[in-house]
């Protein structure tokens, strides 16, 4: 039998536009290794719309998720406007000199997550991803640890920088605030990449979208109402950072969509460690 007459059955289903959405991509990606010569431009087009709703109904979840905690920080700097100039101008320069670095070598770590939990899941070895999320938050912490001396000695590093001292002054008083959040960046990040190999990335918009009203509310409430100043703001910023652990782990450990993936904390998370870590150090580097 000729190749031609092999894949005729599936050529004939995949010219009937309405039937594209219907076949597997490993179905669609053999049929064009071979009857590609065969396909219409009209059809053509049609696998170009169907792969971009593909694209965006995953990534469209995400990029909802990466701007909601962005605006976790944009928040309680805009609200520290209302303390005063003095107090923006600290807030501000902490979220972007101090909280911008720790947050970006959190999130070039998390990537190497994101690498391996995806090489895993295509290999459909599911038990090993909660392992590599383990050994990663492992690590994100150690990191966070030492990003703890930054965040607390961030005066003198501001006014090293050029800053004032009484700008230098209000964002080391936020910076300080802000330290129980790089230990909830060591964990959050990891998790969500682990939740995002699996392609679960609906849930997490919508675990992020309660987190972001309740803290707008929280901040408001903080520098408005309570008056409790930079400090204030700066430990509810943290505080919310924690809350989204908290819903990303409680989705992790109860969600039927994890029980595969997810098998409880293991000290083989501990093993080949090294090797991650060389990995982790790279992806941070190149981000």
């Amino acid at each position: 039998m000729s190749s031609t007459e092999t894949y005729e059955p599936l050529l004939r289903r995949l010219h009937s536009d309405s039937q594209i959405t219907e076949r597997s991509s490993p179905e669609i990606e053999e049929f064009l290794g071979r009857g590609r010569s065969t396909v219409t431009p009209r059809w053509w087009l049609r696998l170009f719309v169907w792969e971009s709703k593909l694209l965006w109904k995953l990534s469209g979840a995400s990029i909802v998720v990466s701007v909601l905690n962005y605006m976790l920080s944009f928040v309680t700097v805009m609200f520290t406007g209302h303390l005063g100039s003095l107090e923006l101008a600290g807030a501000s320069i902490a979220t972007v000199g101090i909280q911008g670095l720790a947050y970006g070598i959190m999130l070039g770590m998390a990537s190497a997550v994101q690498t391996v939990c995806g090489q895993a899941y295509g290999a459909r070895q599911y038990s090993s991803m909660g392992i590599i999320c383990q050994r990663a938050m492992v690590l994100h912490l150690a990191a966070a640890v030492l990003l703890t001396f930054l965040y607390w000695y961030s005066g003198p590093i501001l006014k090293a920088m050029g800053q004032t001292v009484a700008i230098a002054h209000e964002g080391q008083i936020f910076a300080r605030g802000m330290i129980p959040q790089i230990y909830a960046f060591a964990l959050a990040c990891p998790m969500q990449r682990f939740l995002q190999a699996q392609n679960i990335v609906n849930p997490l918009a919508y675990m992020s979208l309660g987190v972001f009203l309740l803290h707008t509310l929280l901040t408001w409430l903080v520098t408005n109402v309570l008056n409790f100043g930079l400090l204030g703001a700066a430990l509810i910023l943290s505080f919310s950072w924690w809350l989204l652990v908290a819903v990303n782990g409680m989705y992790i450990v109860m969600s039927p969509s994890c029980r595969e993936t997810w098998t409880g904390f293991s000290s083989r998370a501990f093993r080949g460690i090294w090797p991650y870590l060389k990995l982790t150090v790279a992806s941070a580097v190149m981000l």
